[in-house]
């Protein structure tokens, strides 16, 4: 039986969606599993994690295989194969800033927050922009609208959020989306059984 670490979060109710339209049954109903972080299903332990936890779950074995976005595994740089790119739940991780407010103007050094310091950093400087970047685990929305910082830069899906929060994007940095990936060691070893799950995933026969 393989071991699957699932997101508790956003990717959750489509990749079960997309996992029963595929005959894939595992444990879980659409609306998530309530209180429970480990589900027997038929062939398949299912790990429900924080998103960040995810890679970290998946890089050191103790699951063979996960699902998580293109965000944390590269904040992480999670020492994993990435086996299919999923067609639901894509965004932008972005530069965001307050309405009315010029934060490029002047080339000056920003300071930013993010829930993603290190990718957030690394990205600023491959655009050129002299950053410093403040970590913050949630709601990094206010730290723009408060003045915390001079921006954020964090995933953008619908902009809903931002735009009820007198916010706008300043300048798209990545595209994310999520990915099946698997431990290295795992994947040597237990190869014909996870790339069973992959073409399920993928919809391949």
């Amino acid at each position: 039986m393989l071991t699957l670490a699932l997101s508790k979060g956003r990717l959750l109710d489509p990749l079960v969606a997309l996992a029963d339209a595929r005959g894939l049954r595992l444990g879980l109903a659409v609306t998530g599993a309530g209180r429970a972080l480990v589900v027997e299903a038929e062939d398949l332990r299912v790990l429900l994690l924080k998103d960040a936890d995810v890679p970290v779950y998946v890089e050191q074995g103790v699951a063979e295989v996960g699902v998580v976005g293109l965000d944390h595994l590269l904040e992480r740089e999670a020492d994993v194969l990435r086996l299919l790119r999923f067609p639901f739940a894509h965004c932008r991780l972005c530069l965001i800033a307050r309405d009315g407010v010029d934060i490029l103007k002047d080339g000056r050094r920003l300071l930013l927050a993010s829930k993603y310091p290190r990718l957030a950093a690394e990205l600023a400087h491959k655009r050129g922009r002299n950053a410093t970047v403040v970590p913050l685990a949630g709601s990094v929305e206010l730290a723009a609208r408060l003045g915390l910082a001079d921006g954020v830069v964090d995933l953008v899906e619908t902009g809903c959020t931002l735009r009820e929060n007198g916010l706008h994007p300043v300048e798209d940095w990545l595209k994310v989306a999520p990915y099946l990936i698997a431990n290295r060691a795992a994947f040597f070893v237990r190869g014909d059984e996870i790339r069973a799950l992959r073409r399920t995933l993928g919809g391949r026969p």
